[in-house]
């Protein structure tokens, strides 16, 4: 957005005032923000994340919140119609300018304009917000009902959430906190109104091959009387497209822009192809006055989810440019608990840790938001798929028309927002309510009459059986509509009917193992709990916090049975944890290899699975979760893992009927020859068997390439010693990948103590390592003090005798920061072993 008065824009972000309705005293505020983080900044209350505090601060929901900005307005401006622009007002609010009422507002997900130049004066004016409680808002709502509905995350007795068209996962959630917020989270602005403005750009694709694409734009224009006007394009990777229309421009009126590319450039998802974005500029004059300008990336792609009856049941996969592609990536929840604080930069960091692990799609989850323009937009750059949400999780909702009004002006508000983007393949109406309506008793929960659940179940379909998908079809008519994910449920015997979420690791509390045995069409959730490292749990707790039953890890601890869950699965494949440190590390650890067996089995059942998409890429505030990203922006052990496991080329090792096989899958699009190079080491580097094999590997698909009796590959030989290496290699004889298979869980290993020698070398602002061992080092962490940015790699195994290089590139900092970094570096494997 540009924010200059000769844009014809006024920015009213940056500095305003804030306080609490009954009291009178004002504080500085900022905004974007929130009602929390202006406290905070202000002394008023602690920082929200630390200890136990989450428990003192849940009166701030309670209280209305008045914000108000004096700005000077140019006398010119007058000249002009103005409005208002707020794109995102958290949640219920009323607007006053001057003193009085300009509009209101109820929906945190819906951008506003309010049209105020009769309100303004040349000079100084001011603009106030009154924010009235989300919970004494909709208590009346609640009463009226006579019953409660069946939000069981909403961690509060009443489930008001359900009333609020507002983040659902602000009420709680078994990952996150209790904050309720109130405030201006998106930017609030002032602009003119010119005389004829484009109101809306529409991108729709007519055909695509790779000789010709079809396509044109739909432009909706807002006039305040009819004129005459000249719509330019210009499209600077493809000049041949540029167009000058003159117009005559009525009320309603829309123009479509046809266009015919010979030759296009595709767009690919990451790791099959470049993600080529054409950009097109679009200008409107009138009387030789420029009166608005816009852009619009576009990518050119088909995108088909094909979701129908086949051999093996009913398939859920996604064809990209008539190919079909294996969907790898995770579940993606809001950044942060205040939301306003996911900066642009926040934001790329998040989508350089998913081009670092290899993915090509993320879930926007629908208990948090629509997400900010910038992330769609990184989304498209980098090639980064998006299976998108509607904001409805785990509750029904009511049915009432002002609910139903105020939902479909949600809908019609983002689909218009994001339907340009070649980024979304899919939307989706809601987490997991079908699977809520099935599976978890609410009428015997929530005491629900039969009639009373019928009724519960009909406004349940009006909504996601109708209202969503009637403004799909009429304002995005080629994405394909999944009503809830998942389709069928992990309690059932339907791994092969659609899209599963499976929680019989964890919720179910069965072994990793099942993992390679329930296996569906399509894994859109499922996932494993950690702790984060020492160094971010430092940041919100103290030393005498580090305690499995402490009140303090509890409150960070969002799941019932989270802390009981993690110990009682490491009990069964590791050690006892020397100390807590130890166990924040194990938990890691586990964590990784849990998620790696549903990696590896997912992929190696292609083409009957065909996606994987684990819970949970990242954090909203620091805590125990299923996340491979602290809130801090750290790796874990799962990160790591995912990168290597969603590799383009991947070998994976199992053991079938007393036989050890190794499948090979590769997500690329045509054969290669290829070296598959096997070996058997015992733990200090002694080869005691090896082979290697041509082979050609397969096209998009898996492929068993290698077999033998384990019986035989182990004879005479001690399984507690014993590690199985398999490395793929090109013609050149260089590594595509590689894999290590272990005979014994970790707790049975013979580990001796590693001695590890690191070298370093500094490289321009690059810091690397060269690491080598005579003995194995099982998930070897590396972690320095501070930790300016995330290693290549981490959490993995040295084998004796087989350097390894690491990189810590750490972007602005000089040779001298990076050698001062030297002296605090730390290391940790399985076994205890540290230095």
């Amino acid at each position: 957005m540009v924010v200059s008065e000769s844009s014809g824009i006024l920015d009213l972000n940056g500095d305003w005032q804030f306080r609490q309705a009954d009291q009178q005293d004002w504080f500085a505020a900022t905004v974007p923000g929130c009602n929390f983080t202006d406290l905070q900044a202000n002394g008023l209350i602690d920082e929200p994340f630390y200890r136990d505090n989450e428990n003192k601060l849940q009166w701030i929901e309670q209280k209305d919140w008045f914000y108000r900005k004096s700005f000077v307005l140019p006398a010119d401006w007058l000249e002009h119609d103005i409005e208002l622009v707020a794109e995102g007002l958290d949640t219920f609010c009323d607007l006053y300018l001057n003193g009085k009422l300009l509009g209101q507002s109820q929906n945190m997900f819906t951008g506003q304009q309010f049209a105020c130049a009769e309100l303004l004066k040349a000079g100084e004016n001011q603009l106030e917000i009154r924010f009235r409680s989300p919970i004494n808002e909709t208590m009346p709502q609640h009463l009226a009902a006579g019953y409660t509905y069946p939000a069981e995350n909403d961690k509060s007795e009443e489930k008001l959430s359900v009333y609020c068209r507002k983040a659902p996962c602000h009420f709680g959630w078994d990952w996150g906190p209790r904050f309720v917020t109130s405030g201006i989270w998106r930017p609030i602005y002032l602009r003119k109104v010119p005389k004829a403005r484009i109101s809306n750009l529409h991108f729709v694709q007519q055909r695509l091959s790779a000789k010709l694409a079809e396509f044109s734009f739909v432009a909706s224009y807002q006039l305040k009387q009819s004129c005459e006007a000249v719509l330019q394009v210009r499209c600077a990777q493809a000049p041949q497209l540029n167009q000058q229309l003159r117009l005559q421009l009525t009320e309603g009126q829309t123009t479509e822009l046809k266009f015919q590319l010979a030759q296009p450039q595709l767009w690919w998802p990451n790791g099959l192809g470049e993600a080529f974005l054409y950009q097109f500029d679009f200008s409107l004059t009138v009387d030789g006055e420029l009166l608005d300008q816009q852009q619009q990336k576009i990518g050119l792609r088909s995108i088909e989810v094909v979701n129908k009856p086949d051999a093996d049941g009913v398939s859920f996969f996604l064809k990209v440019n008539g190919e079909p592609v294996f969907m790898k990536g995770a579940n993606y929840i809001p950044g942060d608990s205040f939301i306003h604080r996911m900066t642009a930069e926040r934001h790329q960091a998040d989508f350089v840790a998913v081009v670092a692990a290899n993915m090509n799609m993320l879930r926007v989850w629908g208990g948090g938001v629509y997400q900010d323009d910038v992330f769609y937009q990184l989304a498209d750059q980098h090639g980064i798929l998006i299976w998108q949400d509607f904001m409805f999780a785990c509750s029904l909702y009511p049915g009432d028309a002002a609910f139903m009004a105020n939902v479909a002006e949600e809908a019609q508000y983002n689909i218009k927002r994001l339907r340009n983007h070649p980024c979304i393949a899919l939307w989706c109406g809601n987490n997991e309510v079908d699977m809520g309506i099935e599976k978890w008793e609410w009428p015997a929960k929530f005491g629900y009459s039969d009639e009373l659940f019928s009724r519960l179940k009909q406004e349940y379909m009006a909504l996601f059986g109708e209202l969503l998908p009637q403004q799909l079809q009429q304002l995005d008519p080629q994405r394909f509509y999944l009503r809830s994910s998942p389709a069928v449920f992990w309690e059932d015997d339907s791994d092969h009917l659609g899209n599963h979420h499976f929680w019989g690791v964890w919720h179910g509390e069965q072994p990793f193992s099942e993992y390679q045995k329930r296996i569906p069409r399509f894994m859109s959730e499922y996932g494993f709990q950690s702790f984060p490292v020492q160094s971010s749990m430092q940041r919100f707790t103290e030393a005498e916090d580090w305690d499995l039953g402490s009140e303090v890890l509890r409150v960070h601890q969002k799941h019932p049975r989270g802390n009981k869950l993690i110990h009682s699965y490491l009990q069964q494949e590791h050690r006892a944890a020397a100390d807590f440190t130890d166990l924040m590390y194990l938990s890691q650890v586990q964590q990784a290899e849990g998620l790696k067996l549903a990696f590896e089995a997912h992929r190696a059942a292609m083409p009957f699975c065909m996606g994987t998409l684990y819970w949970q890429l990242n954090d909203t505030w620091p805590a125990a979760s299923w996340s491979g990203i602290d809130y801090y922006g750290r790796w874990k052990a799962l990160h790591y893992q995912a990168g290597r496991s969603f590799a383009t080329d991947l070998l994976v090792i199992t053991e079938q009927q007393q036989q050890l096989q190794i499948q090979l899958v590769s997500d690329r699009h045509s054969t290669q020859q290829a070296t598959l190079a096997l070996q058997l080491l015992d733990f200090n580097g002694a080869v005691l068997w090896q082979q290697q094999a041509g082979l050609s590997t397969p096209a998009n698909a898996s492929a068993l390439v290698w077999s033998m009796p384990k019986a035989e590959l182990l004879a005479g030989k001690t399984a507690e010693q014993l590690v199985f290496q398999a490395r793929l290699l090109n013609s050149s004889g260089q590594l595509l990948t590689e894999n290590l298979y272990y005979f014994v869980p970790a707790k049975q290993q013979t580990l001796s103590r590693p001695e590890l020698s690191i070298q370093s070398s500094i490289e321009g602002d690059c810091l690397v390592l060269q690491l080598q061992s005579r003995s194995l080092v099982r998930q070897c962490f590396l972690e320095f003090s501070p930790m300016p940015a995330n290693l290549s790699d981490n959490f993995f195994d040295l084998l004796p005798n087989q350097p390894k290089t690491i990189r810590l590139q750490a972007a602005g900092w000089t040779t001298q920061q990076l050698q001062a970094l030297l002296p605090s570096l730390s290391w940790r494997a399985l076994g205890g072993f540290h230095s």
